[in-house]
């Protein structure tokens, strides 16, 4: 929550490295742009967005490791 572009998905990407296949990573933020990036650069990795939700400014992305 409170980063801006290029950081959450940055930080995504260094959690999901640390991560054994199958586990489930969620990452909540509330920058509109991060919440397009983080989909489109995660599915690029075989890894699988399970699910995407909004509420409001506040996003929450589901990943799981694949």
């Amino acid at each position: 929550m409170g980063m801006n572009c290029p950081k959450p998905l940055i930080e995504t990407r260094k959690a999901l490295r640390k991560m054994e296949t199958g586990q489930v990573l969620v990452v909540e933020g509330d920058h509109r742009l991060s919440k397009d990036e983080i989909p489109q650069a995660i599915e690029d990795t075989g890894d699988e967005v399970v699910s995407i939700e909004e509420t409001g400014p506040k996003w929450v992305i589901t990943i799981r490791k694949g």
